[in-house]
């Protein structure tokens, strides 16, 4: 869900809390609810956490172009549709759950990247250049540097993504890469969560 906006000379009236309530109750059927809620803001930060959505990643917004090759024994390529099925299975073993829809729709707004290695996807992101619709997913560390560095050689535009900060070594490489952080943001979500078993990072339409 979001973005949930609320005119400044109209906030801490009930308006913001008004429309979650809304939200909430439209995706009373889901299995859950997230958002990606901007770090430094406190009353948005209180506003979600009162309403019982619970803190799961801490996440930092980096933007930039790693100059490396990627690793000559994967291939990093546009997604096709005959990725779709290796990338609903990895993000399946990832998260929890697929998101092929997305991925098809991003195919017609964006350009997707995969991974290959021995013929099977291992890492994938669905808008390298558009970190709101940006969500990536990969067997590895090593496998997310791979489509990074492959990413960044298949566009004009600085890649940018919602890099989860727990993961110190790999935030590490980022920014040795010359990835460059712009803000603190964080995931929270109601119901249905599976902590990530691989590497991943959200897009704020998670």
């Amino acid at each position: 869900m979001g973005p949930i906006t609320v005119d400044p000379d109209v906030q801490g009236q009930g308006v913001g809390r008004r429309l979650m309530d809304d939200v909430i109750f439209r995706g009373r059927d889901a299995a859950g609810i997230r958002l990606v809620q901007d770090g430094f803001n406190m009353r948005s930060l209180s506003l979600y956490a009162s309403l019982g959505f619970r803190p799961r990643e801490p996440l930092v917004l980096l933007t930039g172009r790693p100059q490396e090759a990627p690793p000559p024994e994967v291939e990093v390529r546009a997604l096709h549709e005959e990725d779709l099925e290796g990338c609903a299975a990895l993000c399946k073993r990832v998260h929890g759950f697929d998101r092929s829809r997305e991925l098809r729709d991003a195919m017609a707004l964006f350009s997707p990247v995969v991974v290959r290695r021995a013929g099977e996807v291992t890492a994938y992101a669905s808008a390298p250049s558009y970190w709101k619709l940006n969500h990536g997913v990969a067997e590895s560390d090593w496998h997310m540097q791979a489509l990074l560095l492959g990413a960044a050689r298949l566009t004009a535009q600085p890649l940018s993504m919602l890099l989860p900060v727990r993961h110190p070594g790999f935030l590490q490489w980022c920014l040795g890469q010359g990835f460059r952080a712009v803000k603190p943001m964080t995931l929270m979500t109601m119901g249905r969560y599976q902590d990530a078993v691989g590497c991943g990072f959200p897009s704020v339409l998670y």
